[in-house]
């Protein structure tokens, strides 16, 4: 330990007074939340569009595909929510687990938004 480095200093301290030191948190659970996002949300946009155009054609009869495809996608966007809600509790990455929520919650608006425009 040098006697210039503050941090180290106050770690040593923290360690001699019996408390835990800081330690730096790894990213990789914000950026696993993005991934997730990004996929399910691609999945479950892609499936819903393409079912839906799917149901609406009478010759094809793969709608039951789609449907199970959209609830994968929709469970990897829940999984990705999840992930993004830890990393804001832990504050670890804050800035990382904030765009991975808001990708996560991205699709469920423009699937919502494109149903209420197809069917109005």
């Amino acid at each position: 330990m040098s006697s210039t480095d503050p941090l180290a200093a106050s770690d040593q301290a923290l360690e001699d007074a019996g408390q835990p030191t800081r330690t730096k948190r790894s990213p990789l659970l914000s950026l696993l939340a993005i991934a997730l996002a990004i996929v399910g949300g691609f999945l479950s946009g892609w499936s819903f569009l393409t079912g839906l155009g799917d149901v609406l054609n009478p010759q094809t009869g793969q709608s039951s595909l789609y449907i199970a495809l959209f609830f994968v996608g929709l469970g990897i966007v829940i999984v990705g929510i999840v992930f993004a809600l830890v990393g804001i509790i832990r504050r670890a990455h804050l800035t990382l687990s904030l765009i991975a929520l808001v990708l996560a919650m991205l699709p469920s608006f423009v699937v919502l938004v494109v149903a209420a425009l197809l069917y109005l």
